[in-house]
């Protein structure tokens, strides 16, 4: 079996003891595992950086990606795993961990973990996150938020308005999501990386199960 971690840039940098410790993690789980990158503060450093020197926004968006690949070579050579910069929607796994990062101007870290999960023929991606699963509403704004425990992709639609919500509290882009429904690819939503093994041995998770499934 395949799974697909969406590794977010922030959690990257926010989290540097726990990202290191997902990899000591995954080497015990009888799983292969394709990582995908975000940028985090790096990208949008370089992304101001590239605005001072006038670069359009495709531009923008591609010193973004190689941000993206920066961490992801980064985390391969740090771990020894496999690492690449090719199309997502054209993964082949070779050994038990791939790292990788952005693809196309446009697409978000969800979007290349969808892809990347239908190519290596993956049921399930984590997304990791800073907030420990979807709630009802935006915590930011309200005290008395719900923990969604186990949502479909139609009741998330309804709680973004078919939006990505900046700021990871109702997490996973629309095309995303389009190609996991079609795909039956469960998302796990979560800030507590033992829900990876959890999940994979059929337990109870933390986070959030964002399903196809009834």
């Amino acid at each position: 079996m395949t799974a697909v971690i969406s590794l977010g840039g922030s959690f990257l940098f926010d989290k540097t003891d726990e990202t290191y410790k997902i990899f000591k993690e995954l080497k015990n789980i009888d799983s292969k595992f394709v990582v995908i990158t975000g940028g985090g503060p790096i990208a949008r450093e370089y992304i101001d950086f590239g605005k001072a020197f006038k670069l359009g926004e495709k531009e923008l968006h591609q010193v973004g990606i190689k941000c993206t690949h920066l961490n992801a070579f980064v985390i391969a050579k740090s771990f020894n795993t496999d690492y690449t910069d090719k199309d997502p929607r054209k993964l082949k796994m070779k050994n038990k961990i791939l790292v990788t990062g952005g693809y196309l101007p446009g697409w978000t870290t969800d979007t290349c973990s969808a892809y990347a999960a239908v190519s290596t023929k993956s049921k399930v991606i984590f997304n990791l996150s800073k907030e420990k699963g979807v709630y009802d509403k935006d915590p930011r704004k309200f005290k008395d938020v719900k923990l969604l425990k186990k949502i479909d992709f139609n009741r998330l639609y309804g709680l973004t308005k078919g939006k990505r919500i900046p700021g990871m509290n109702f997490i996973f882009d629309p095309l995303a999501a389009k190609i996991c429904m079609k795909n039956k690819i469960d998302v796990i939503v979560t800030n507590d990386i033992k829900d990876i093994d959890r999940y994979l041995k059929n337990q109870e998770i933390q986070g959030t199960i964002i399903t196809c499934k009834k």
